[in-house]
């Protein structure tokens, strides 16, 4: 049963013990949100919920009954479900492109493809359910794409297979569900030195690049301030957004034939 215990505005943030995440719910939490915070790692992800005042609950994104457990949760306790951020990353953990001693090479392992991707549609889809149900229909979701989401990323060709199906994800259900008052969209960070790699990684990259998770929290306030915000591919580099557009159509054919495909 629902406490209700105030009626300010409902969070659930997927990867919210560390970086972005971390940085998003602290953001939230100096405004007055309830935060329901779900990761892997008890230990940070409980410490993170402490720190804003929030519930934990570990999570294992790419299990769909972990996610729908979370969000139950968080319905109980808060009594709806305001704005999901869609954030759980990992990335690739192995070389693609190594030679195999034997043929048929061993089985690929797409854990990163399973957190970036199909944790993402869970979210997402479970967000879907319950914001219909808030006492006043709607909410906006935020999903985590990359840089690598719409450029190549020739050495975590998985995770940016992924990140490049997050922005297509976004843009085909932006373009369906607004009749629920719910309002979907997705930030492409640049480089964010977070614990994503380890140390020894990160020095391939030039410090002064980098991202800061505050340019971050920034784009995601500002989603979540303009009401008119549904569909848009956000992308981040340092302290500047672009707001990326779709490919246009080659042609009419092509114009015609994916506007039947909305219908279906």
């Amino acid at each position: 049963m629902a406490t209700n215990r105030t009626k300010e505005r409902v969070a659930i943030i997927t990867g919210a013990g560390s970086g972005m995440g971390l940085a998003v719910a602290r953001n939230l939490s100096r405004q007055g949100w309830n935060l329901s915070l779900a990761d892997m790692n008890t230990s940070t992800g409980e410490a993170a919920a402490k720190e804003v005042g929030g519930i934990f609950t570990k999570t294992d994104v790419t299990s769909y009954n972990d996610q729908a457990a979370l969000f139950q949760k968080t319905k109980d306790e808060f009594g709806q479900i305001d704005f999901v951020y869609a954030n759980a990353g990992i990335v690739d953990s192995y070389n693609f492109y190594a030679a195999a001693e034997k043929l048929p090479p061993p089985p690929l392992p797409l854990l990163c493809q399973d957190v970036c991707l199909t944790g993402v549609v869970y979210s997402s889809y479970l967000g879907m359910h319950y914001m219909r149900q808030n006492p006043d229909k709607g909410g906006v979701i935020v999903m985590t794409s990359s840089a690598a989401g719409i450029y190549k990323s020739p050495a975590l060709p998985v995770y940016a297979g992924a990140k490049h199906a997050v922005v297509g994800f976004m843009r085909s259900m932006a373009a369906m569900i607004g009749k629920d008052n719910i309002r979907v969209n997705c930030t492409i960070p640049g480089v964010v030195q977070t614990n994503l790699c380890d140390e020894e990684t990160w020095k391939a990259f030039p410090s002064e690049r980098f991202t800061k998770t505050s340019d971050i929290v920034n784009a995601v306030q500002m989603i979540l301030d303009d009401e008119s915000m549904n569909g848009q591919a956000v992308e981040i580099s340092k302290d500047k957004t672009y707001f990326r557009e779709e490919l246009d159509f080659c042609d009419e054919n092509q114009r015609a034939t994916m506007s039947a495909a909305g219908t279906i």
